[in-house]
C-alpha cells in the first residue's frame, strides 16, 4: 500500500513546462550565445542554452547543427537561422540571426578601430595569448559535435559512413563537395523506406 500523499510532498515534485520561445527570449539567447561563444564555440554555447530552457532536444540541435554545417555561408549563422526558423518561424530566423551578428560585429569594428594604428600588429603578448586560446578553441567546438556524434552512432552504418568520409576528406583531401554527394547518395541507398514501413 502506498503512503498517502500530502501537500508538501506534492509541492517538492513540482511538473515544470519550459517556458515557450519568444522574440524577445530569443533573441536574447543568441546576443548571449554570441557574447560569450568565443573560438568557434557558438553551436556547443547554442546546444546549452537551448537544453537549459528546454526549447529543443538533442536530437532536433544535431539536425539543425548538420543541416547548418552542409548549407553554404557561416555555420553559425545558418545556425541561429535554423533554430530561430523552426522555434518561430520566419521573425524567429531573423532575430536569431541579428543576436548572433550583432555581439561581434561591434567587437570586431572596435578591435579594428584600435588596432589599425598600431605598427606591427597585435603586440606579441596578445598574439601569444591567441595561441593558447586556438587550443581551447578546439576543445569548445568539439563539445558542439557530440549530440551529432551521438545520432550516427545510433544509425545504421552511421559511424562507418562517419569515418570514410573523415578519411576521404582528411586523409585523401576529396573534394568536399563529391564526398558529400557521395554521403547522401549511399544514406538513400542505405535507409531508403522499405515497404511496409
Amino acid at each position: 500500500m502506498s503512503a498517502p500523499t500530502t501537500p508538501a510532498a506534492s509541492a517538492a515534485t513540482p511538473t515544470t513546462h519550459p517556458a515557450p520561445p519568444t522574440p524577445a527570449g530569443l533573441l536574447r539567447l543568441f546576443v548571449g550565445v554570441a557574447l560569450v561563444g568565443i573560438g568557434g564555440g557558438l553551436p556547443a554555447h547554442t546546444r546549452r542554452a537551448l537544453n537549459a530552457r528546454g526549447w529543443m532536444t538533442d536530437a532536433e540541435f544535431a539536425e539543425a547543427y548538420t543541416l547548418a554545417q552542409l548549407t553554404p555561408g557561416p555555420n553559425a549563422v545558418n545556425l541561429a537561422a535554423m533554430i530561430g526558423a523552426r522555434l518561430l518561424g520566419g521573425m524567429g530566423a531573423a532575430l536569431s540571426v541579428v543576436g548572433i551578428l550583432t555581439p561581434g560585429l561591434i567587437a570586431m569594428l572596435t578591435v579594428t578601430a584600435v588596432t589599425l594604428g598600431l605598427p606591427g600588429g597585435l603586440p606579441s603578448g596578445v598574439q601569444s595569448g591567441l595561441r593558447g586560446a586556438a587550443c581551447a578553441a578546439l576543445g569548445v567546438m568539439l563539445t558542439a559535435a557530440l549530440p551529432v556524434l551521438k545520432v550516427t552512432a545510433g544509425i545504421r552504418f552511421g559511424p562507418t559512413l562517419a569515418i570514410i568520409t573523415f578519411l576521404l576528406l582528411a586523409a585523401l583531401r576529396a573534394d568536399l563537395l563529391l564526398v558529400l554527394a557521395g554521403t547522401v547518395i549511399v544514406g538513400l541507398i542505405i535507409h531508403r523506406p522499405r515497404s511496409g514501413e
